[in-house]
């Protein structure tokens, strides 16, 4: 069945039909006055509001998920997803995203939304030094793309997504990455974070952008409502 779809991500609120210009998007900050985040200016944020340092990740992935989509947090997810291929690379049975939400799909014309539970991962990453390629952190990236390709909306023949959040360290995403989401039409999307105003610790989420539209468009799809830019925040 070849119908353009509205493929909408969202947590139990019908989504909207505006359809996006990708050409448009960029992983940049709301505002062309922002500041791209860098793993030491969030420590150094983090300091002048004394969190420690070892807390710094667990804080920017509460900020991440809680202002992504305003006003619309993301709730943050403590079970455990078998991936039987990070446990045959890693020894590791399990992944745990930051975030996982539903896959609501709009089919038109006018059809009710369809809903796939655990499709849509979130996953915030305040580190420098990597670009997040599938052998990250014992293969949990590759352990993302796993359980997604194995997820309802996959089985159904939807797109699932992972959705990056991150420090501005993370300029891209690994091409590695890239290539294993596209062999499971997965949808891959990055956001950096960013300071409002120099020495502020005001923080915002940019707009998200998608890394690999041709899983979507080669099956006539049209991705809307992802999130971003976020809320305005502090750590």
């Amino acid at each position: 069945m070849n119908q353009l779809r509205n493929v909408a991500l969202s947590i139990g609120v019908a989504a909207t039909v505006t359809m996006t210009s990708f050409t448009a998007q960029a992983q940049t900050c709301a505002d062309r006055s922002q500041t791209p985040l860098t793993k030491s200016r969030l420590d150094q944020i983090a300091t002048n509001q004394g969190i420690t340092l070892s807390r710094v990740g667990v804080e920017f992935e509460e900020f991440a998920l809680n202002t992504i989509r305003a006003g619309n947090p993301v709730p943050q997810n403590n079970r455990l997803f078998p991936s039987p291929l990070r446990q045959a690379k890693a020894g590791i049975r399990n992944v745990e995203p930051d975030g996982v939400v539903p896959l609501v799909v709009h089919i038109i014309p006018f059809l009710n939304p369809q809903t796939y539970a655990d499709s849509v991962f979130y996953e915030s990453k305040a580190v420098k030094g990597t670009l997040l390629p599938p052998s990250y952190e014992n293969y949990q990236i590759l352990g993302f793309l796993d359980v997604l390709d194995s997820s309802p909306a996959r089985a159904e023949g939807e797109n699932p997504a992972i959705f990056f959040l991150t420090t501005s360290d993370i300029h891209k995403i690994s091409k590695k990455t890239i290539a294993e989401a596209n062999r499971r039409d997965i949808g891959v999307w990055h956001s950096i974070a960013c300071e409002v105003t120099p020495q502020s610790g005001d923080l915002q989420m940019g707009g998200f952008r998608l890394l690999n539209r041709s899983v979507y468009f080669w099956d006539g799809r049209v991705p809307t409502s992802y999130g971003g830019p976020g809320s305005i925040g502090r750590l």
